[in-house]
């Protein structure tokens, strides 16, 4: 039996985006479509990477912001859980607010214009970002810094 790891996307006109970043679904289903709203199911095998981008927003403004890089696993491996993700997945890297989400955004732009594809890097790529990435401040730090360059 071939076991999958289920990640949802969610999109609310005005209220939230919960999106792949990049990942390569082996099967995806639109789940429900009707207007201001859609949600997609995307199923991968286990070894598989993928990132997630979930914003979400209030009537003030950005209230939720999260981005994880995961890898899919096989039955009885190590994981965690992961939101949108079932049943779970080992995380390479997470982000929490919007100063980090950014700088990740930015960073994960910048190494696949260099020509890192990042399905296929080696997974200590996104270990080592997210431990500079935790490490420093956030709003003050170039994208480049989480590569290790100066």
């Amino acid at each position: 039996m071939l076991a999958l790891t289920q990640v949802r996307e969610e999109f609310a006109e005005g209220r939230h985006n919960y999106r792949l970043l990049f990942g390569r679904a082996g099967m995806s289903r639109t789940a429900l479509s009707r207007q201001g709203y859609s949600a997609r199911l995307n199923y991968f095998t286990a070894g598989e990477r993928f990132a997630l981008d979930l914003w979400s927003r209030n009537a003030y403004g950005t209230v939720r912001w999260r981005c994880f890089v995961c890898e899919t696993v096989s039955p009885g491996d190590e994981a965690e859980r992961v939101p949108f993700v079932t049943p779970a997945a080992r995380v390479l890297l997470s982000t929490k607010g919007a100063a980090q989400s950014r700088l990740f955004l930015a960073w994960v732009a910048l190494i696949t214009k260099q020509g890192v594809d990042p399905l296929t890097c080696p997974a200590d790529l996104f270990l080592a970002a997210h431990f500079r990435l935790h490490g420093s401040r956030a709003d003050k730090t170039e994208p480049q810094r989480l590569s290790g360059c100066l």
